[in-house]
């Protein structure tokens, strides 16, 4: 698990940087990080904890995209990308009876 942690951290820089300097997605290690994502809503479904690392650093990086996006422009990929990070965490934390 702690394997899940790495991976990501691994793409912080390159998911972050281009997103507060340039306000653009870095659509190769969004990829990435999405597969990432896959892995952890196959592992962690049903279950009832997540590593707190993890959890605390998806929310990071959401949380920083998020407010890097263009909220007024819904073609923009950084804000596309967002809206799909959304959709993974909430599968990933809450198992929600609408699934």
């Amino acid at each position: 698990m702690e394997n899940y942690y790495e991976k990501i951290n691994n793409l912080v820089q390159d998911l972050l940087i281009p997103a507060r300097v340039e306000k653009k997605l870095n659509e190769e290690a969004f990829a990435s990080l999405c597969e990432i994502l896959e892995e952890l809503e196959r592992e962690y479904i049903g279950k009832d904890n997540i590593p707190r690392n993890i959890v605390g650093l998806l929310f990071f990086v959401y949380c920083s995209l998020e407010c890097e996006m263009k909220i007024d422009d819904y073609r923009d990929k950084l804000f596309l990308a967002v809206g799909k990070m959304g959709n993974y965490l909430d599968n990933i934390f809450w198992d929600s009876p609408f699934k």
